[in-house]
């Protein structure tokens, strides 16, 4: 296995454009890139389904997160001192050299994604033992200037999910009962102890193979399951819940983000912003969660190959007839030999079997699952980019007896269609989602 002190960093805008070039020659434009870990304050607990031997970068955050394509930092708040400065942020590794995804997207933006395209969404697994805080990722209209709004969207993959964990269900929205005022109390708790914010809200079970759509301002506290998560590229958030496991937040989680700050304009004030945010109009507070947000798989493709479903899709009501096209991801299992025309350019993760990616006429990417990563150094063969033009005319195919199964996440206005598709309805058991 490799290691990044294997490769040497490269800052120097002529050097990454002429080895991106050179790379696009040889393979087509399929890139390879190293694992991004993402670690949180220690109160999460990690669910140890990354594959992930050392679990720590420093003594207060643990490693729960993996960034897929990333060209977000990962914010901490307080916590950022203690994390690198890299942190979060995709790496894309060609001959002994490794650059900065957000660098390269800069340098050769076009050549990668088309004229006028951007790489404007942030993929990710996040894993825990238990459930996380019950929080808030604020709108366009509530959060503070120059931070992005952030909906977002979760799948719950069947390799990943052998073993749920603790707490495999999500307190999500707020129960109509609760009135402003009694919104506003459990709030303004949140200094005394634990101030049980769950308790406004309701639970469903996640059943691994589905997903859901999680609209901005949408209080929700995401449980157990490994979570494939594509969202709008922002790390913005609000915690007004103070304690998660019987262990308390960081304090400066619940206004970071938010136009008011209890320093200045005092805590009645933040809680007025919240319960705000709770009642906002393009929230899924208020919503019923299932009809209009879940979201099981789509088959799109099946063939002697393989076959090809959309598992994130439809970034709005399912009620509407038409959604915007946030972002989107497809599950692809490749049995035999596949030929892919994307939209667009994609980030890919593997999660099953090994194979490779060829674009005819260039040298194929080997692509493999990854048991097991030593440490957060190491760099295994489960991650690529592919460019625009690599996407429209790419073959995969499976090279062992298992089926080469990967995901893969696309940016905004890639797949129009995936805004328009039909949501299946619930269904209760896990049958056939694979």
């Amino acid at each position: 296995m490799l290691s990044k002190a294997q490769f040497q960093v490269t800052e120097d805008a002529s050097l990454i454009r002429r080895l991106v070039e050179q790379e696009y020659e040889r393979t087509g434009g399929i890139y390879r890139l190293a694992p991004a870990w993402v670690g949180r304050p220690g109160i999460i607990k990690p669910g140890r389904r990354l594959k992930l031997y050392r679990d720590y970068i420093q003594n207060d955050i643990a490693v729960n997160e993996r960034w897929f394509s990333s060209v977000t930092y990962s914010d901490n708040g307080v916590y950022n001192a203690i994390c690198p400065k890299d942190h979060g942020l995709s790496y894309v590794l060609i001959g002994s050299h490794r650059m900065l995804l957000r660098d390269v997207l800069e340098v050769c933006g076009e050549l990668l994604l088309g004229k006028g395209n951007r790489w404007d969404i942030l993929p990710k697994f996040f894993d825990n033992w238990e459930r996380i805080p019950n929080h808030i990722h604020p709108c366009a209209d509530h959060c503070a200037n120059g931070i992005v709004a952030k909906p977002e969207s979760y799948h719950f993959p069947i390799e990943a999910n052998m073993d749920k964990n603790a707490q495999p269900f999500t307190a999500v929205g707020v129960d109509p009962y609760f009135t402003d005022s009694q919104l506003s109390g459990y709030i303004k708790e949140y200094f005394h102890g634990d101030n049980r914010l769950t308790d406004i809200s309701n639970t469903i079970n996640l059943i691994p193979g589905t997903g859901y759509f999680m609209p901005a301002c949408t209080l929700h506290a995401p449980g157990s399951l490994l979570t494939y998560e594509v969202q709008v590229a922002s790390d913005a958030s609000c915690i007004p819940e103070s304690r998660v496991n019987d262990m308390p937040m960081p304090p400066d989680m619940i206004d970071r983000d938010l136009p008011v700050k209890i320093a200045a304009d005092g805590f009645d004030k933040v809680a007025e912003h919240i319960v705000g945010m709770l009642r906002c109009p393009n929230s899924g507070n208020a919503a019923s969660f299932r009809e209009e947000y879940f979201r099981p798989p789509v088959q799109i493709c099946k063939e002697d190959g393989g076959e090809q479903s959309y598992v994130i899709y439809r970034t709005g009501k399912a009620s509407e007839l038409e959604n915007p096209d946030l972002y989107s991801a497809k599950k692809t299992v490749v049995s035999g030999r596949m030929q892919l025309a994307e939209n667009g350019a994609f980030g890919m993760v593997v999660l099953g079997g090994y194979g490779e990616l060829c674009v005819a006429g260039k040298q194929s990417v080997d692509v493999e699952n990854m048991a097991f990563f030593e440490n957060t150094d190491a760099i295994g063969a489960d991650e690529v980019f592919v460019s625009r033009d690599a996407a429209r005319a790419l073959t995969a195919e499976c090279k062992g007896t298992g089926e080469l199964r990967f995901y893969q996440h696309f940016s905004s206005n890639t797949n129009p269609e995936a805004s328009k598709l039909k949501v299946p309805e619930y269904f209760t058991f896990e049958g056939d989602v694979g």
